[in-house]
């Protein structure tokens, strides 16, 4: 059994699906390469895998996890620049770029108070 041809997709559910859309779209300007019709699901493309962002997630049902998904990051070119680009797009970060080591990094979060990581390393890297 081979598991390990290529990641397909990360799903996630968002509490308002036209707000989410809009984000991811607009903000992050991450492009959409597929959806399901009929139903609130989109793919984004995020560089070699997809967010499929999936509405219908009730706020009130939605607890943090004691144990999951983190966040996710998405590697930039310049840390600095894009959350300059960002911040100025009205997204709010909780950390402001800094490094850590040689990583360079910053988070914010989606509509949904969903943890995303702006990140740059020169060494922490594959393809």
């Amino acid at each position: 059994m081979k598991i390990n041809l290529r990641s397909h997709h990360i799903a996630l559910r968002v509490t308002d699906y036209a707000r989410a859309r809009q984000f991811y779209t607009e903000v992050l300007e991450l492009p959409v390469v597929g959806q399901i019709p009929g139903k609130e699901i989109e793919f984004l493309g995020i560089g070699g895998t997809t967010i499929e962002l999936m509405g219908g997630a009730d706020p009130e049902s939605l607890a943090k996890p004691q144990a999951g998904l983190i966040h996710l990051a998405f590697e930039v070119e310049d840390v600095d620049a894009t959350y300059r680009e960002l911040r100025d797009r009205g997204v709010t970060f909780t950390v402001e770029p800094k490094s850590v080591g040689d990583l360079r990094v910053a988070f914010f979060v989606d509509p949904d108070g969903n943890e995303l990581e702006l990140f740059r390393s020169p060494t922490l890297t594959w393809s």
